[in-house]
């Protein structure tokens, strides 16, 4: 099994492994407790333990009652929205790093507080390599 990044014979691909996790978040909660709670308590615990496992970048990325109302109006009230909250973006240099991350015990201990912002069985995941067009304003390749 190759557990490198990137997709052989190939150009343009960034060479990592990018997990993109979607997420709902819990029923009833409010776009800004959502928020606060996401990044100001659980993705500051989970830090250090993607920081252990040379982690490239996390990020998330949120679509709220604010986005979904600007796209809406963009859109003329056509646009195709996924229904979730927020995405979560990990970017490894490999699946090994990534693997190590998802098996270490402090990561396991992360899934407790799920219950405290998201909903744990709609979560959703995408895993692959990016392939580049655009980046930093200018074409790839």
């Amino acid at each position: 099994m190759v557990l490198e990044a990137g997709y052989p014979g190939t150009s343009g691909f960034k060479k990592v492994v990018k997990a993109s996790i979607m997420v709902k978040k819990k029923p009833g909660m409010t776009d800004e407790a959502f928020i606060e709670h996401y990044n100001h308590r659980h993705a500051q615990m989970a830090a250090p333990v993607l920081e252990k496992h040379s982690i490239i970048s996390y990020s998330l990325t949120y679509c709220l009652t604010r986005d979904r109302t600007i796209l809406a109006d963009m859109l003329h009230g056509k646009a195709q929205m996924l229904d979730y909250d927020a995405i979560c973006t990990f970017v490894f240099k490999d699946y090994r790093d990534f693997a190590r991350f998802m098996y270490d015990p402090a990561s396991k201990a992360l899934t407790p507080d799920h219950e405290n912002f998201m909903v744990e069985s709609e979560m959703r995941m995408m895993v692959g390599d990016e392939y580049m067009v655009i980046e930093d304003g200018k074409r790839v390749g």
